[in-house]
């Protein structure tokens, strides 16, 4: 991951120079092209180093920087290629959003609009060429901007397939030197065209790639049939119970908050799974993730719960906190008296109120108004906890 953005400097200065050269381009040009296109590959590099540190990326794109980088090498091969089409041809949309969907918004733009100067530069194109494909590849790195499972693509799609509509339009076809005509269309109708097909087969791999990875996973350790859910309950059926219990609030809060619910879930599930390995910590717990590959959010939300040395901050990791303390008092007081009546709001206001002065959520990420809703979700339920007695 670390070598990844000096090997998008080397091979992009290095497909400069090639292309240059091969072009024929005189060394006043070529020199041109390749300090403008080391000055915008480093403003790239700089943004991606700026991702990792401040976790900007999208998606999991920051434990795959290969990804990226193997976008990168495809669209700059087709860089290349653009140099010996019609400008009017160049499906720049599709760079910009797959860029953009393998890393995030700014560096899609941003290393898309890099691509897009160099082929500018390649070809003598023109400012009109590169606003237009850099209009046209902005407005779709936004649209894009945010995929979720729900993976409603329908409307960005058009909107970004229509703005490539009317640029080429505004751009090519009203300042072509002849006489207006439907051959004029030819070109632009064809790019059109072609980058929808191209951005169709794009969120297609980028869904099994990215949206959808970890489905079957989930569908997988979320069952209560799960070998590891029924190793569980054979171990303890008390852990079993109380797994049972937490990983229902989990989903049903992560739900009502817009979380990510399954992971919660998860979290809800397998947060005290380690008991069965000898201990209940997280590197007991850790072993367990490995094993059965657990998605990457699974394991953080796991980590900031167990381990004393890693800060709470995801909200999915405090409604695991809460949602566990809260079955744990209501189990605790049904194990006293099985028939006892309990005043479950104040129950809850404590175990809340205990949570925030001991201080493990003051790194989280939670607002107060999520807080709130949280605990009106557990008072909601008064009935539910009669299954713990």
């Amino acid at each position: 991951m670390r070598l990844v953005p000096v090997f998008i400097f080397v091979l992009t200065l290095a497909v400069i120079f090639g292309a240059s050269v091969a072009k024929g381009l005189g060394q006043a040009v070529l020199i041109r092209n390749m300090v403008l296109g080391g000055i915008g590959c480093g403003v790239v590099v700089f943004l991606m180093a700026q991702a990792v540190v401040l976790h900007l990326y999208a998606y999991d794109n920051e434990e795959s920087g290969v990804r990226f980088f193997l976008w990168y090498l495809l669209s700059l091969a087709f860089v290349f290629v653009c140099a010996y089409l019609p400008s009017a041809g160049w499906p720049f949309l599709v760079i910009f959003v797959c860029l953009a969907l393998f890393s995030n918004t700014l560096i899609g733009i941003t290393s898309g609009a890099l691509l897009l100067g160099i082929a500018v530069m390649l070809t003598d194109s023109g400012v009109t060429i590169f606003l237009l494909y850099f209009m046209c590849g902005a407005a779709g790195a936004c649209f894009f901007r945010l995929l979720d499972e729900s993976y409603k693509i329908g409307v960005p799609v058009a909107l970004s397939v229509l703005v490539l509509l009317i640029s080429e339009t505004a751009g090519v076809v009203l300042f072509t030197n002849e006489t207006l005509s439907l051959e004029l269309f030819a070109v632009p109708i064809m790019n059109v065209i072609i980058s929808a097909i191209l951005l169709l087969i794009l969120l297609k791999i980028f869904s099994s790639l990215v949206v959808y990875r970890y489905r079957n996973i989930y569908l997988f350790i979320n069952d209560q049939e799960c070998p590891l859910i029924t190793e569980l309950k054979g171990y303890s059926r008390e852990e079993y119970y109380q797994a049972v219990h937490t990983a229902y609030f989990c989903g049903r809060i992560a739900a009502r908050l817009k979380l990510d619910e399954e992971a919660a879930k998860a979290g809800g599930y397998y947060h005290r799974i380690g008991c069965m390995r000898g201990e209940n910590t997280w590197e007991c717990v850790e072993s367990i993730c490995k094993e059965y590959g657990f998605p990457p959010t699974v394991n953080k939300i796991l980590k900031e719960y167990l381990d004393k040395n890693t800060k709470l901050q995801s909200k999915e990791a405090a409604v695991v906190l809460l949602s566990d303390a809260v079955i744990s008092s209501m189990s605790f007081l049904f194990s006293k008296d099985n028939e006892a009546k309990v005043d479950y709001d104040q129950v809850i206001d404590t175990v809340f109120r205990r949570k925030l002065d001991s201080g493990v959520m003051k790194n989280c990420t939670l607002t107060l108004g999520e807080f709130i809703i949280m605990k009106k979700i557990f008072k909601e339920e008064k009935l539910y906890y009669d299954f713990l007695r």
